[in-house]
């Protein structure tokens, strides 16, 4: 699928995507926000606002890339004028774009069960194609890469979202009958299981499950694993949505500092001193 490939190589087609993502905008659309801004809204939740806006293209990317496949393997829409519809929308074709914006716009996760077993064939693939990967060779988002497709449990992986004030909450996932799994790379051990815990109970409401599976990979450490019940990610949501500013001492090495209006002395809530 045209559209699946143009995913696959976003920073080349940055410009494609950021015209979908203004027009989805102009038409209503909710803005799209990753888990993980919802996680990182938990100690401040202007940091998880700020984090949004930087991966709102990127998430909104895979989710349309996600219902427009999820269409096409349905059965809903024909592979052929999917693919059509994108070589018209990447010559400017705003009607095609629009046209394309609808596709699979309305499935819900429970909608794409007859694909799943599909889905899990896919990551299988992926991992047989991978062959021997050398983790301890590779950095950042390519070890990440690396490790998922080594290390991460066999399942159908999906997108889907949770849509909450004009935002949809959106996440990667494995699919199991009754709960999620997600697997995260990084260090410490004990602040990335806490932000995939959360990031996993988007994936359960997103998903309508009442377990998740963690993993965390730590290089150098080996695998660490949870299985817990979801809890309702409602509160996180409402922080993320206050845009509320938590001045602490975390500031001062805080990604954002340098534009955050939270450093702003006008901004500081009373009883907290800013950095």
């Amino acid at each position: 699928m045209l559209l699946d490939k143009l995913y696959k190589e976003l920073g080349r087609n940055w410009a494609f995507f950021s015209r979908a993502l203004s027009l989805a905008r102009s038409e209503g659309e909710p803005r799209y926000a990753p888990a993980l801004a919802v996680a990182e809204a938990s100690p401040c939740p202007m940091r998880g606002r700020l984090l949004a806006e930087d991966l709102e293209l990127e998430t909104f990317a895979r989710a349309l890339r996600d219902r427009v496949k999820y269409a096409v393997l349905l059965g809903l829409f024909e592979e052929a004028k999917a693919d059509e519809l994108t070589r018209r929308a990447i010559k400017g074709d705003a009607g095609a774009l629009r046209a394309l914006l609808r596709v699979g716009r309305d499935l819900k996760s429970v909608d794409i069960t007859p694909i799943l077993p599909k889905l899990r064939e896919e990551f299988e693939l992926a991992r047989r194609a991978a062959g021997k990967v050398f983790i301890t060779a590779a950095r950042g988002v390519i070890r990440e890469a690396a490790a998922y497709v080594k290390y991460a449990e066999v399942y159908p992986y999906a997108g889907a979202g949770v849509e909450r004030g004009g935002y949809v909450f959106y996440v990667v996932a494995g699919v199991g009958e009754d709960h999620v799994y997600l697997f995260r790379v990084g260090r410490p051990r004990e602040r990335v299981m806490r932000t995939a815990s959360i990031e996993a109970d988007v994936a359960a409401a997103a998903f309508a499950k009442r377990r998740e599976k963690i993993h965390v990979y730590v290089p150098g450490s080996g695998i660490f694993s949870t299985l817990r019940d979801a809890v309702d990610p409602t509160p996180k949501f409402k922080a993320f949505l206050s845009g509320e500013c938590r001045p602490g001492p975390y500031c001062r090495a805080c990604r954002y500092k340098d534009r955050c209006p939270c450093m702003s002395p006008d901004t500081v809530a009373p009883g907290h001193r800013g950095p």
